[in-house]
C-alpha cells in the first residue's frame, strides 16, 4: 500500500468515505474490509489519481455484439466484476466474489432461471451453523446463484457470485427470468467467446426466428 494515501486526495472533491469505495472497487474487497486494511497498514491497490477512478470500471461500456439484446449480464472472473447491459450499453456494474479454486464458478452461457428475494442456501451454513442467507438471488445453474454476500476477496465463495448489497438489489430488480448470463474466465477472452456464440439462440433469438421462418417457407 502506498504510504499516506490521503495525500493522493488533495485537490479532489472526494470524501474519505468516497475514496474508500473507490479502493473497494479496485481491490474487489468490501468497504469495511478496506477500512480495516488501511488501519492495519496492509498492502492494497491505490490509484495515483482518485478523481480518474470516480466512474472507473474494468468492463467495456459498450459491447456491439450484444446490441440486439434488451438485457444481458456479463461476469468476468479474473477481474472480478459483473456488469449488466441494455442493448449493449453498460447500465450497472460492481466488483464481485466468485468461486475459490476448489469450487470454481463455471465459465459458460446461461440464463436467469429464477429469482428469489429471500433465498436461503440448502448447501452451506453461515458462521452460526444456520443455513446461509442468500438475499436478492438470481439462479444461474444448479445451486449457483448471483446474490448479495460478504466479499472478502475476488475469489471467496463456494461457486456463487456474491455482490455488495446495494448493487445486488438493483440487479435483482432489473433482471428478468430468461435474461442471458455469460461467464468468462478473463476479459481478454470475451471477443472470441461472443464470436463463437454468434448463432446461439440464447444470445441472439432473432437468428433462430430467422432460421425458423426460412425453414417454414421451404
Amino acid at each position: 500500500m502506498k504510504k499516506n494515501w490521503r495525500r493522493y486526495l488533495k485537490g479532489t472533491d472526494l470524501s474519505p468515505s468516497a475514496s474508500r469505495r473507490i479502493l473497494a472497487k479496485l481491490n474487489a474487497r468490501d468497504f469495511d474490509y478496506i477500512a480495516q486494511d488501511i488501519r492495519e497498514g496492509k498492502p492494497i491497490k491505490v490509484p495515483n489519481d482518485f478523481t480518474a477512478f470516480k466512474s472507473w470500471t474494468p468492463l467495456e461500456k459498450y459491447i456491439p455484439a450484444v446490441a440486439d439484446l434488451p438485457r444481458f449480464i456479463l461476469i468476468v472472473k479474473d477481474v472480478p466484476y459483473i456488469g449488466w447491459y441494455e442493448r449493449g450499453k453498460l447500465v450497472g456494474d460492481t466488483y464481485i466474489c466468485v468461486g475459490k479454486t476448489n469450487s470454481t464458478t463455471q465459465e459458460g452461457l446461461y440464463t436467469v432461471e429464477e429469482k428469489d428475494l429471500n433465498h436461503v442456501s440448502r448447501s452451506y451454513p453461515n458462521a452460526y451453523g444456520e443455513p446461509a442467507p442468500m438475499p436478492w438471488a438470481l439462479r444461474i445453474y444448479g445451486t449457483v446463484w448471483i446474490h448479495a454476500g460478504d466479499i472478502v476477496s475476488g475469489h471467496c465463495s463456494h461457486g456463487c457470485v456474491n455482490l455488495p448489497i446495494f448493487p445486488a438489489m438493483k440487479l435483482f430488480e432489473w433482471a428478468t427470468p430468461g435474461t442471458p448470463i455469460l461467464i468468462v474466465d478473463s476479459l481478454g477472452a470475451l471477443p472470441s467467446v461472443l464470436a463463437q456464440n454468434r448463432s446461439n439462440c440464447a444470445l441472439h433469438p432473432l437468428v433462430c426466428n430467422s432460421v425458423g421462418r426460412v425453414a417454414g417457407g421451404s
